[in-house]
């Protein structure tokens, strides 16, 4: 995550030269967010419509890749961070809030709406994998967050390269200690964004070069770049190699305003220094003794996101049946809440988070990681979108014993869907437009979101800049990620804890078809999405759902016939959630409601 000012402060001890063949380790989360950089530089960086794709993403990410191995570097591995230390949970939580007020200001400054595509900008275009300069952004305007599957995407175009697949590495801990690491065992180069490594240990032949420094030259084919060498470094600033960068990082951090002179003078005096302060300890803890979730082989993460992996393994190492000799990592895991980081999604900030209406997936997936654990899961608590530093948004977790009654439901209800629709895309949607009822009902408001906007496509005004439209996408992808989620978690727990039973067998099966990422919608293409549902039998499909709720299917036949005043819908829609809380309704999040008691 990186000390502010180290690398500049150690910029002129770099040597600027060609790198000559050698096996390099790549900083995963770095690398994907590298190549976001390169795939956004001749796009506008306030409209999300030019975002590359995840499958523009997933190519350039190989195309770069297969570059620098065509002059001369050999990849020996690419590590990805699928469990990150307790102690960094305070920068988390206040990147997330940073993340959250930047979305609120970005709101607040287009309340009309986004800026769209300009169709002038290929965002999908051939692109510059080695580009001479980075233009500085003037503006500082607010932006979009970047996209949300960012990561996991990169991974997945990864795995899915003959090249690459088995260099992938989803490690339990941080990336670039893991980086440090096999550098240290193996000699080689770390190239990453994060310096932090500057003040790993790497052995004496380890060197470290970040990718935004990498130059090409293309008549030679060969790659330039300033290289950092600890070793070196600390040997021109007369400081120990052991731990000379260690204590030079802390006296940085502590006061970003120092001089590297003055930075150096201190540390040697606190390496003089027998017994150095106690906060000193803690800051060189977490680079000397990491905290890694050990007992964990390396390959067994594979099969899950980071984030989702990190929820995975932690809620093995907080249970008493997890037979580790590490109490270390087990004392900070044990009676501590667990927390999903989840994706950070663009939607409308002045409404209920689009996380909210597929909680329900999430929550049996939470329920079936009981499994795992050994014992039961009283909440979680989900990290979404925050208004200030809290422990986020708790969400309790059913009961092991409504697993078996739970999966069976949503899986008849993934099959009627399924039987109904031919196109999967459409499919997905209409799953997200239920949860979207179902959630408006539950929390009686009116006329559902998805209802709305399939109403204004219908009629030739949807608006695919408004924050409605946004937000409802942001629904839709979270619909489609709780379900990926919950397929991961399903696979984790049959590989931990054995088969599964026939109900969630059977469902694991079926969500074997959840589309990879780059599928997922993304703004250019969900209108278009929005329009197939209403073509391609959605509507009836969401009729027979709903069906015994009358005033619900008629705001749904309103999108048949959109000549339906406005005014007659608001007020049908109004007496359909009045009526919902009247009517028996199940407990199982899936059914709309108890059909056998009406």
């Amino acid at each position: 995550m990186g000390i502010p000012h180290l690398r500049r402060q150690l910029e002129a001890y770099a040597e600027r030269t060609v790198i000559e063949p050698c096996d390099v380790v790549l900083d995963g989360p770095a690398l994907a967010y590298h190549v976001l950089n390169l795939c956004s530089r001749g796009t506008r960086s306030t409209s999300p419509f030019e975002q590359p794709s995840y499958d523009v993403l997933g190519r350039t990410a190989v195309a770069w890749l297969n570059k620098i191995q065509a002059c001369g570097l050999s990849v020996a591995a690419i590590y990805f961070d699928s469990y990150l230390p307790s102690s960094k949970r305070p920068e988390r939580l206040q990147r997330l809030l940073k993340c959250s007020r930047d979305l609120i200001k970005y709101h607040s400054s287009r309340l009309s709406g986004v800026p769209g595509i300009d169709h002038r900008r290929a965002s999908d275009a051939q692109v510059e994998l080695f580009p001479d300069s980075w233009p500085g952004d003037g503006s500082k305007k607010p932006k979009p967050p970047p996209p949300p599957f960012l990561v996991p995407a990169i991974i997945d175009a990864l795995r899915c390269s003959p090249v690459y697949q088995h260099l992938v590495k989803l490690v339990p801990g941080e990336a670039d200690v893991f980086c440090a690491r096999h550098v240290r065992s193996k000699a080689g180069l770390v190239l990453t964004s994060d310096s932090d490594l500057l003040i790993c240990d790497l052995g004496p032949d380890g060197g470290i070069v970040f990718f935004s420094d990498i130059d090409l030259d293309s008549e030679r084919q060969r790659l330039i770049s300033l290289q950092y060498r600890p070793v070196d470094i600390c040997r021109r600033l007369s400081i120990k190699p052991e731990t000379g960068l260690l204590y030079l990082a802390f006296e940085i951090s502590n006061d970003p305003h120092l001089t590297l002179k003055q930075a150096v003078e201190r540390s040697k005096r606190v390496e003089a220094d027998a017994t150095p302060r106690e906060e000193y300890s803690e800051f060189i803890k977490q680079y000397i003794s990491p905290e890694v979730a050990t007992g964990f082989e390396t390959d067994q993460a594979l099969i899950l996101d980071p984030r989702v992996s990190e929820i995975a393994l932690r809620s093995v190492l907080s249970s008493d049946m997890w037979p580790s000799n590490d109490e270390s990592t087990k004392s900070i895991c044990i009676d501590t809440q667990l927390e999903m980081y989840l994706p950070f999604l663009l939607d409308c900030p002045s409404r209920v988070s689009s996380w909210e209406a597929s909680k329900p997936l999430r929550q049996l997936a939470y329920s079936i990681l009981q499994s795992a654990h050994g014992g039961e899961i009283p909440s979680v608590s989900e990290m979404r979108r925050l208004q200030s530093i809290t422990t986020g948004v708790r969400v309790d977790v059913p009961s092991p014993l409504e697993i078996d009654k739970t999966a069976s439901s949503l899986l008849a209800l993934l099959s009627e869907i399924d039987a109904a629709i031919s196109k999967p895309e459409v499919a997905w949607t209409v799953l997200s437009i239920y949860q979207d009822i179902v959630m408006t009902m539950d929390r009686a408001r009116a006329c559902p979101l998805s209802l709305e906007l399939l109403e204004k496509e219908a009629r030739g005004r949807l608006d695919t800049c408004s924050w409605e439209f946004l937000h409802f996408l942001a629904q839709t992808q979270a619909t489609l990620y709780s379900l990926r989620m919950l397929r991961q978690i399903l696979e984790f727990v049959a590989y931990n804890a054995g088969p599964l039973p026939p109900p969630t067998s059977e469902l694991a099966s079926f969500l074997s078809s959840v589309p990879p990422l780059p599928e997922f919608p993304y703004p250019r293409r969900f209108a278009d999405t929005l329009r197939k549902v209403r073509e391609e039998g959605g509507l009836s499909c969401l009729m027979s759902l709903c069906a015994d709720f009358e005033d619900i299917v008629s705001l749904i036949k309103s999108v048949l016939r959109p000549e339906e005043t406005k005014k007659t819908k608001k007020r049908k829609a109004a007496s359909s959630m009045g009526e919902s809380q009247s009517k028996s309704r199940s407990s199982n999040p899936f059914d709309l409601l108890d059909r056998d008691e009406d």
